[in-house]
Formats: C-alpha cells, sequence, structure tokens
C-alpha cells in the first residue's frame, strides 16, 4: 500500500502546482492514498515565509542575487542558522510524519526535505525531492533523500558530485493537462505574400503574464505594450496587485485584463508570444505547449538558470524592459520567427515531467536502467 505525502511551499505557486502535478499521477495507482500538505500550514504565524518570500520578489531581487551567490560558494554558511530553525518552526511537522508515517514522501522545496530528514530513520519512508528550477544550489542537499528529480543534465551534475541519492532528469514536474501533444504546437503560419515583397506585420495575440512580477516592472510592461494596441491583440494577465491591474486597464483601453485564467493551457494556446518572467513552473508550461517566450524581466537566484535554459534552447529571447515592443514587432514580423521558437520549445519541454517523478517515488524508474544518452538521465 502507497501512503504518499507530497509537501511544499505556498512561497511562489510552482512548488505547489509541482507537488500537486507528481499526487494527480500517484493517484492513478490502484489503492495509493495521497495527501498534499503546504509545509507553511504546521508552522507558527509568526513564521512569514511566504510574506517574506513575497517582499524579496517585489523588492530585493538583486539582494536575493547576493544571497544566492555567498550562500551557494559557501561563503556564507546558513546551515547553522537555518537547521536549528526549521527543527523548531517545523516541530509540528515532524509529529506528523511520526503520526502518519507515510511510505513514500515528495517534497518540491528543501524547507519540507529538512524535517523529512530529522525523522527518516523513523519513518522509513522512500523519499524524493524534486528540484524545481533549471539551477541549482546547495541549500537543496539534504541527508536522507533516496533520489532527486531534477531539471536538465546540468543540474544532475551539479547534484550527482555532492550527494549519494539517485539524481533523474525527470524535467520540473508540470500537471498532465499541459501535454501539448494532441494540439497547435506552433504558432500560425505568416501569410503568404508575393516574392520579392516583405511579409507584412501579422496581427499577433500577446500574452503578458505579469503576477509575481515586481510592480514598477509590470508597469513598465504595460507601458511599452501600450505601443502595439492596434497592432496586437494583447491579453493581460496582472496578478493579484490593483494598482497593476488599474494600470493596465488605463493604459490598454482595448486589451483583454484579468487577474488570473481558469485555464492556463487554454490561454497558451491562443497566444502567439508569452511574455512572463522566468519562474521555473511558467517556462516549462510553455515549453511543454510550444510556445515562444520573451523574458524581459530581472531573473534573480534560481530563475536565472530557467532563463538560460530557456535561451540556449532557442524558445526564448530576454530584451530589456524598454526595447520590449521593438523586441516583440520584430518576432511578429520576422517570416517564421515565432515558429522556430515555438519548435525549439517542443524540443525542450518535459510534459511527462510528473509521471517520470512518480515512477521515481514508486521506484519503478532509477538512474541505472536508462542508458546515458536517454534525455531523462545525465
Amino acid at each position: 500500500m502507497i501512503r504518499a505525502l507530497l509537501l511544499y511551499t505556498s512561497a511562489g505557486g510552482g512548488h505547489r502546482s509541482a507537488a500537486h502535478a507528481i499526487a494527480a499521477e500517484l493517484r492513478t495507482l490502484p489503492g495509493a492514498q495521497v495527501e498534499v500538505r503546504d509545509v507553511l500550514d504546521f508552522t507558527p504565524r509568526w513564521f512569514a515565509y511566504s510574506k517574506a518570500w513575497s517582499l524579496v520578489q517585489r523588492r530585493g531581487p538583486h539582494a536575493w542575487d547576493w544571497l544566492f551567490d555567498i550562500t551557494e560558494r559557501g561563503t556564507l554558511d546558513l546551515d547553522p542558522v537555518r537547521l536549528p530553525l526549521n527543527a523548531v518552526v517545523l516541530r509540528d511537522l515532524d509529529r506528523y510524519l511520526l503520526a502518519t508515517r507515510p511510505t513514500h514522501v515528495v517534497c518540491t522545496h528543501y524547507l519540507p526535505a529538512l524535517a523529512v530528514a530529522r525523522v527518516a530513520s523513523a519513518i522509513q519512508a522512500r523519499t524524493i525531492v524534486a528540484v524545481t528550477d533549471h539551477l541549482a544550489h546547495r541549500a537543496w542537499l539534504v541527508p536522507g533523500v533516496d533520489a532527486y528529480c531534477v531539471a536538465n543534465a546540468s543540474v544532475a551534475r551539479y547534484m550527482r558530485a555532492r550527494t549519494r541519492a539517485e539524481v533523474i532528469v525527470t524535467g520540473i514536474p508540470i500537471a498532465a493537462e499541459f501535454d501539448a501533444s494532441s494540439v497547435r504546437a506552433v504558432a500560425p503560419e505568416f501569410r503568404i505574400t508575393p516574392p520579392g515583397l516583405p511579409s507584412p506585420l501579422r496581427r499577433a495575440r500577446i500574452l503578458a503574464l505579469l503576477g509575481g512580477v515586481p510592480r514598477g516592472d509590470a508597469r513598465a510592461v504595460i507601458d511599452e505594450l501600450a505601443a502595439l494596441e492596434g497592432t496586437h491583440e494583447l491579453v493581460v494577465l496582472t496578478g493579484s496587485d490593483q494598482d497593476v491591474r488599474a494600470h493596465a486597464h488605463e493604459h490598454l483601453p482595448r486589451a483583454r485584463i484579468a487577474d488570473r485564467t481558469e485555464s492556463m493551457p487554454a490561454e497558451l494556446d491562443a497566444a502567439d508570444v508569452v511574455v512572463t518572467k522566468a519562474g521555473g513552473l511558467i517556462v516549462s508550461e510553455c515549453l511543454a505547449r510550444g510556445r515562444a517566450l520573451v523574458l524581459p524581466f530581472h531573473a534573480p537566484g534560481q530563475e536565472r538558470g530557467n532563463a538560460r535554459y530557456a535561451v540556449t534552447a532557442g524558445a526564448a529571447v530576454r530584451p530589456e524592459l524598454a526595447e520590449l515592443a521593438a523586441t516583440l514587432d520584430d518576432l511578429v514580423a520576422t517570416r517564421g520567427a515565432l515558429r522556430r521558437m515555438a519548435a525549439h520549445a517542443r524540443r525542450a519541454a518535459s510534459p511527462d515531467s510528473a509521471a517520470l517523478a512518480a515512477q521515481v517515488l514508486v521506484g519503478r524508474m532509477v538512474a541505472t536502467t536508462l542508458p546515458l544518452e536517454d534525455a531523462r538521465v545525465a
């Protein structure tokens, strides 16, 4: 009997989405009991981890870069602080694990992984950690982990040099609904024009995802998109920031503006190009749907890896914010540019990542059973 517990933090939506994606795959197994929990439900009220992370994202991305780098290099060792703190703030999770004794545990963030490690010898659960970005950090290295599911070969090499656990390239776990095998994989072709004439500017659908983006950057994107109104169709999802939403309504009167969408796969399918920040999950979801990406925002810390992965794959460009409108116009006007980026996106995607992670959890996939040349193992 599989009694699986999936633990995430609600600091950002990616860790939650990855946990639920793996949980959905586990629920297809006969007799599996699956529970998904936000680890912050077990912490005291004063431990405002989500609020602190949101503040860092909005106000201190450059400070996060600095902290990320010095802790990765070992210049500043946070373990003497984070390990005792974790034991205090997650002692209720320790008790919960000992009381429920799951047979399998998935952590999509290192915060719960530290708690699981403390009781690992007592509960004897098979434990995997899913790294949710295309860049690793020593914070993910936790004793007692049986396997790591990682985004790409580079992260796999980093982890294998530092742990004896299995390290398997599954991709970042995304929901099965993002598998685009049966939908339009690339943007429509440009209209055919007479030989020797330049391609006319086609009306494209541009989707801008501004949730979690610092307010000033979000407003700058809106100002840039205003130059494209009437030329292209604009869809802007602002997130919960009321100031950003009001700015969008004021400066983009003909755009479709909402705080969020009921179906991200459908929204991506309808778009020709997506403007977003380089979060691990949204980048992976766009790649899986075969969508060209424009990443104009600063990518702090681990997000640098996601931006670099998509750009290197040929699926994304990284303009300066002030060049966003011109970049979008150029991409649309260049015959075949969006189609090429969309095709590169599909090749760089891992749409079956959650299913692979579920197989790793139950021991049906290990690194030694697949050839080194396989894209899933490095």
